[in-house]
């Protein structure tokens, strides 16, 4: 039979001559090698950057980074599994120039640096504006729900630990009853106490459980709690549904599809992550001003006007009250309202005065009596009394609709901008659910996920021989 033949296991060189021969001349894993060999891990705050006189030699932290850039690239992410890369992939073997670290010390190094690692990911950044690869014409942000290491079964929130306490607090008094009868009829009597106190004492050490727990919901003033990973916390997650884990959030440069800036928070919602990704996008483009796009879910006054005051022009779909009355009636667009004497003026020509506000809904309220009286009174309210609101931060909400206004396409950039990074590192990269336990892990797993999809992304939009031109 004609088939294709292997070369000989007994030849003498199976192998090229020299490491640099393992990969290709536009290989990607040279962009990797070449970009961290530039970053200043002393600077950047790398753990084991500066070594000392004596003592065994440290691995460098730039081949254990390296090491893990590639790894997430290519949906190796264990320690175990990339200690193994180092000795059976000749990618890997070319980047590493045949050091084999073992599984700890490749997992102690991601534990260690965190901050550090983020750090790189600005560093990126920084890279890709100074060879006018991003343009921070646009930024997009949002936000998407990775599961924890933890499982969900080991949360527990105060409703289910009340649940658990009445249930405790119930077979509690069932073998109270238990022991009470086994005396009355003195039968097997010692036996029956032994059982009985022995499941007492389980369930009293339950209960001192479920105190522990309590205590540490009101120490986190929070009202759930993981026994295997405090920081994470129950999240609704769309399709998913309840999840326990983080949330991510990215601010995106809509022209060239990198994350220029990201968070992992402890969050379900987004109402207060406007405002910190922005100015962290912000910083890292060293932009003067920003334009920055997001859904309804960040929309926030306070924030809004924070970043208004920082030159930072948003644009987010308003959730607030709009005090609109029963289309028979004149609906608050029609009341025109006056900056400087802070009033508003109704269809019938009358002003409507500050009165008071509501703490609760960020409203300033308006009013005015007599309204009985008024002719228009049939088309306006059934009252005596007219009351119109104002938003706290009105003004941002305003100006942020204008813009929506006047773009109304920028929602559709805005999704096709922020679902691509999240789809490619979920679906593509695996990634779908953390490794490290904790925030400060998650973090750190994030990091190495972001700068290993800004670096596939730019090496697919410029190519390897224009980015390694760039570094030198």
């Amino acid at each position: 039979m004609r088939h294709l033949d292997g070369e000989s296991r007994n030849q003498g060189s199976l192998l090229p001559d020299t490491l640099d021969d393992y990969v290709a001349d536009d290989h990607p894993v040279r962009v990797i090698d070449a970009f961290i060999d530039n970053l200043d891990l002393v600077d950047l705050g790398f753990s084991k950057a500066t070594t000392k006189s004596t003592g065994r030699k440290p691995y460098n932290p730039a081949d254990l980074l390296k090491l893990y850039v590639y790894g997430y690239l290519n949906q190796v992410r264990s320690s175990r599994r990339l200690e193994k890369e180092c000795h059976r992939n000749l990618e890997v073997i070319w980047l590493m120039k045949r050091l084999s670290p073992d599984f700890k010390t490749i997992a102690d190094f991601r534990k260690e640096n965190a901050s550090a690692i983020k750090g790189a990911c600005q560093a990126f950044i920084q890279f890709c504006r100074q060879a006018d690869l991003l343009t921070g014409r646009l930024v997009a942000i949002d936000g998407s729900k990775f599961k924890a290491a933890a499982s969900k079964d080991r949360a527990l929130t105060r409703k289910q630990l009340r649940e658990r306490r009445k249930r405790v607090e119930r077979l509690v008094d069932m073998y109270l009853d238990q022991l009470a009868k086994a005396d009355g009829e003195h039968n097997n009597v010692e036996m029956e106490s032994d059982r009985v106190q022995r499941a007492l004492e389980r369930l009293e050490a339950e209960g001192v459980q479920l105190d522990d727990i309590e205590s540490e919901m009101d120490e986190r003033k929070s009202n759930q709690h993981c026994s295997t990973e405090p920081d994470a916390k129950l999240m609704r997650s769309g399709r998913e549904g309840i999840v326990l884990g983080y949330n991510v959030q990215t601010a995106v440069d809509t022209d060239s599809g990198l994350i220029v800036h990201h968070d992992v928070t402890d969050r379900s919602a987004d109402t207060q992550d406007l405002q910190p990704m922005a100015e962290g996008a912000k910083e890292a483009l060293e932009a003067e001003s920003l334009a920055v796009v997001a859904d309804a879910g960040y929309s926030n006054g306070e924030q809004q006007a924070a970043c208004e005051t920082q030159d930072i022009k948003v644009a987010v779909p308003s959730r607030r009250a709009v005090n609109n009355q029963s289309l028979e009636f004149f609906q608050k667009s029609e009341f025109h309202y006056d900056e400087k004497r802070n009033s508003f003026t109704c269809p019938a020509g009358e002003e409507l005065q500050y009165t008071t506000y509501s703490s609760k809904d960020k409203t300033l309220l308006y009013s005015r009596r007599g309204c009985s009286s008024c002719p228009l009174q049939p088309k306006c309210t059934k009252a005596d009394r007219r009351w119109v609101s104002r938003h706290f931060h009105e003004a941002a909400f305003a100006a942020s609709e204008a813009r929506l206004a006047e773009n109304p396409g920028l929602m559709g950039v805005r999704m096709a901008a922020v679902e691509r990074p999240f789809a490619v590192l979920k679906q593509i990269m695996g990634f779908r659910r953390f490794l490290c336990r904790g925030i400060d892990g998650a973090k750190a797993e994030m990091g190495l996920g972001i700068l290993s999809y800004n670096l596939a992304r730019i090496v697919n939009e410029v190519g390897v021989p224009r980015l390694l031109a760039a570094m030198r």
